[in-house]
């Protein structure tokens, strides 16, 4: 493995600007992620480049679906599966949690990646939930190809998906008995949300509108859309009014998804949830507005909408001010140390442990019991325990300590510096450069040679004269910086 380093022992750093810009939208600026941004020549050039994501290779991550093929069931062989004892819910479950995460640190469409992980946390469905499971795979290939299309094309797969009619107990809203749970929460969370004014009126509405879209589940997870079963007859909600006079009423549910994806009060709902994301936790109302025009000028364009935040002085300002989720951390530590999975066979896999580590600290990858997703907020992530357990995590994969198989584990040769002898401040100071893209501070400096009982001027003669523990406290430690845990 090649490294991202000059000839002597200082590798090259990005700009702040283009690092900033890179951290936010990645999962962690890895060598080769570095020199994707080097080659397009700024943090820009490089968003814009990977926002045509079809464009950009990605053959490592594309062929991890191969390691579960049990996801591409069909959703009557998978239900089989569980009424045998074969499987269950959950291991169908578990297996989506790792390819996911496993495409996140594998993953050189790292801005297409981050957005999936956006919207599958705004438009959620838990992994191994007993209602939806056997769609859930399909789900997600759904998200992955509109990710960076529109809203109002992502809003038309979702919630008409057999998936989320499973989940959200659409599948059982009839006309001769009203569901109201997606109907409900389209408006709350997937587009309007409370301040809009809606009603019970205008929620039930929302649901007459949703008959139709059948999902046998418990039988054998087939679905299918009946006529028989829509209600017909004029609606109205909020500003939205339609005969809804046809037995096939998905004319009449395409008109109102797209109504709703438009309306100024999701344009700003979502624009808030992505300005948190992606800039702080208490975004400014001029900045919110201006992501919120860019939605509605753009009809719901996202990558018109991310532009117009990546450009924006209050995401220029915002540099290490976001901390890092649970599975952030982990994806990034993992990019950055240049471990990855390569298969997953057992539980003794990188793949699979890598949830574990998650768990560890707090956030289980789709597994938040509410239909609300994770919290987007940094806030929610900086307990004490939490950021015990992420310098705990980074020192066992720094020293894989986990006893991880089935990873790419680069050797510490290709990671060190190129031209002998060196200090011990100066191995800090490489490695800071190479994991979190800026030099070693002092104080970062005089930790590691305390932790060492080492002063910072030892010479270290030769890659072979760093000692495994020397390399993982070094490792750990850099991880462990503040700047190692924001983005």
């Amino acid at each position: 493995m090649s490294t991202r380093m000059s000839a002597a022992v200082k590798p090259v750093v990005l700009p702040s600007k283009w690092q900033h810009t890179a951290n936010r939208f990645s999962y962690g600026v890895s060598e080769s992620l570095a020199a994707d941004v080097r080659a397009k020549g700024s943090g820009d050039n490089w968003l814009k480049w990977q926002f045509n994501w079809t464009k950009v290779s990605d053959t490592r991550a594309q062929g991890v679906i191969a390691w579960y093929p049990r996801l591409k069931d069909s959703p009557s062989a998978a239900w089989s599966r569980v009424k045998s004892q074969e499987r269950s819910a959950w291991d169908y479950g578990f297996d989506f949690a790792c390819y996911s995460m496993a495409r996140k640190i594998l993953g050189r469409r790292q801005v297409h990646e981050v957005m999936v992980d956006f919207w599958s946390n705004l438009l959620y469905i838990p992994m191994g939930e007993d209602r939806s499971f056997p769609w859930r795979y399909s789900y997600d290939a759904m998200i992955r190809l509109r990710a960076l299309s529109s809203y109002r094309s992502l809003l038309r797969g979702t919630i008409v998906h057999p998936a989320m009619s499973g989940w959200l107990n659409n599948s059982s809203n009839t006309k001769s008995g009203i569901n109201e749970n997606l109907g409900r929460e389209l408006l709350e969370l997937y587009t309007v949300g409370r301040p809009s004014g809606y009603d019970e009126d205008d929620v039930k509405n929302s649901a007459r509108l949703l008959t139709g879209f059948s999902v046998r589940v418990f039988e054998d997870f087939a679905a299918s859309y009946s006529t028989k079963d829509h209600y017909r007859g004029r609606v109205r909600i909020l500003g939205f009014t339609h005969a809804n006079s046809s037995s096939d009423g998905r004319a009449a549910v395409n008109a109102y998804l797209d109504y709703l994806a438009r309306h100024p009060s999701t344009a700003r709902r979502i624009a808030r949830r992505l300005c948190v994301r992606f800039v702080s936790d208490t975004p400014s109302s001029s900045l919110v507005s201006a992501v919120a025009k860019t939605y509605l000028k753009s009809d719901t364009d996202i990558r018109a909408t991310l532009w117009t935040i990546a450009r924006h002085p209050e995401f220029i300002a915002a540099q290490r001010k976001k901390v890092r989720t649970p599975v952030e951390d982990v994806v990034n530590s993992a990019r950055v140390l240049g471990m990855g999975p390569t298969g997953s066979s057992n539980e003794e896999s990188f793949a699979e442990k890598v949830i574990w580590m998650c768990n560890n600290m707090g956030q289980n990858p789709y597994t938040w019991p509410r239909p609300d997703g994770f919290p987007e907020t940094s806030s929610t992530w900086t307990s004490p325990a939490r950021v015990l357990r992420s310098w705990d995590m980074h020192y066992n994969l720094a020293g894989n300590w986990w006893g991880s198989k089935e990873v790419t584990l680069p050797a510490k040769e290709d990671q060190l510096p190129t031209m002998w002898p060196c200090t011990l401040g100066q191995l800090v100071d490489h490695q800071s450069r190479m994991l979190v893209g800026r030099t070693a501070s002092l104080p970062l400096r005089a930790a590691v040679a305390a932790a060492l009982n080492l002063p910072e001027t030892h010479v270290v003669t030769s890659a072979a004269k760093v000692t495994d523990w020397g390399w993982v406290v070094i490792r750990g430690a850099v991880l462990n910086t503040p700047e190692g845990m924001l983005r």
